[in-house]
């Protein structure tokens, strides 16, 4: 009688987190849709602090939108 090879280490290799996985696809297109919308408004608002503190501003990235005044790149609204 032969014995039929059972490959279990293939069937275990199928739930690793493989460079081709959902999570991995649906993750790069998460990053890429807020990358296209934080472009786009920034390109659209770019002027908007002009008349309110004489063009000066920086970028918060959480919502993605221009604050007007001086200082640096925040992360979120605090």
């Amino acid at each position: 009688m032969a014995c039929a090879s059972v490959h279990h280490g293939a069937v275990a290799r199928t739930h690793d987190f493989a460079p081709g996985h959902p999570v991995f696809f649906w993750a790069f297109i998460v990053i890429l849709t807020f990358t296209f919308y934080t472009g786009a408004t920034a390109m659209v608002t770019r002027n908007d602090c002009d008349s309110v503190s004489g063009g000066a501003k920086h970028w918060r990235i959480i919502p993605g939108e221009w604050v007007c005044g001086s200082g640096g790149i925040e992360f979120i609204h605090r």
